[in-house]
């Protein structure tokens, strides 16, 4: 019987293979190409606050072949940092009548990113995943081989790229809430103390149980500034006619039609969108997990 770390690098080969192929077949269609090239985050500085990204935007060949290098882009570069992951905005427009073999290639090599993830996830704990996939395959960053390709199930009329800059807010339920905090009592993290952090834990189970019946819970957290694309689709009676997608690789859209397009300016924008004022002003109940009370 294979061991875990020979099925991964089976796997992991399986997914090469299969990417080569998608992108020999993207190539051999010569399609219409734009990237927006990002700067890499230096090693030590992925904490620091953005202040400015400036984009580099490339065309035809240059953009063809940096979209190609992207998706198989899965190991950390020299003084990169391995937790800012690797980002290419962009897209491939082929013809129409590619859109058949294009999907299959495409949800081929999806199907092998969610089977590597699978094996990753056999082994107990993060520390035993993390020691599984850089004992066997050094280097590796697996958000960057996660990652799954987009390919738009349909024909889109407007394309803008735009950047993301905002918090994750969720309604949280108390109860659900004190049984996950009950049930991470006895399971403290690494380089934790096992009784600090039951008492941590049992502090903040005795928080949220006295919060007054009127005050409800919020998972507020922020987001790294990211690239987005706002994708308009032709077809009118389509709801949400817009939808927005996660901007981390190049697109990829078979269609004759060229949509209009937005490209990805600098970060910030010359002139920022402005939002409405938060609700959520009081300072955190739980501060590890992004959780503050709510009043309605």
């Amino acid at each position: 019987m294979f061991t875990l770390a020979a099925r991964l690098r089976h796997a992991f080969a399986e997914l090469e293979s299969a990417t080569s192929a998608l992108c020999q077949f993207l190539a051999g269609a010569s399609p219409f190409a734009r990237c927006y090239a990002l700067p890499p985050v230096p090693l030590g500085q992925e904490h620091e606050p953005v202040a400015r990204i400036p984009v580099s935007p490339l065309q035809g060949d240059a953009a063809l072949h940096a979209a190609l290098a992207a998706y198989r882009q899965w190991h950390l570069q020299p003084d990169c940092s391995a937790k800012a992951s690797f980002r290419l905005p962009g897209l491939l427009l082929l013809p129409a009548a590619l859109g058949e073999d294009t999907a299959a290639l495409v949800d081929e090599v999806n199907r092998l990113k969610l089977a590597f993830r699978a094996l990753v996830q056999e082994a107990e704990g993060r520390d035993k995943k993390f020691a599984l996939v850089h004992d066997t395959l050094p280097g590796l960053i697996t958000l960057q081989v996660y990652r799954q390709l987009v390919l738009l199930p349909r024909p889109a009329s407007r394309l803008g790229f735009t950047w993301a800059n905002k918090q994750i807010i969720q309604k949280v339920d108390k109860e659900q809430l004190v049984r996950q905090l009950t049930e991470s009592r006895l399971k403290p993290p690494p380089l934790v103390d096992a009784r600090t952090w039951l008492q941590c834990v049992d502090r903040e189970i005795y928080d949220v149980k006295r919060l007054p019946p009127g005050v409800e819970l919020r998972l507020r957290r922020p987001v790294k500034t990211h690239p987005m694309v706002n994708v308009r689709w032709q077809e009118e009676e389509i709801r949400p006619r817009q939808q927005q997608v996660k901007a981390h690789l190049p697109l990829i859209l078979c269609q004759d039609e060229p949509p209009a397009l937005t490209a990805l300016a600098d970060y910030p924008p010359a002139t920022p969108r402005k939002r409405r004022e938060a609700r959520i002003k009081d300072e955190p109940l739980i501060p590890r997990l992004h959780i503050y009370p709510y009043r309605p």
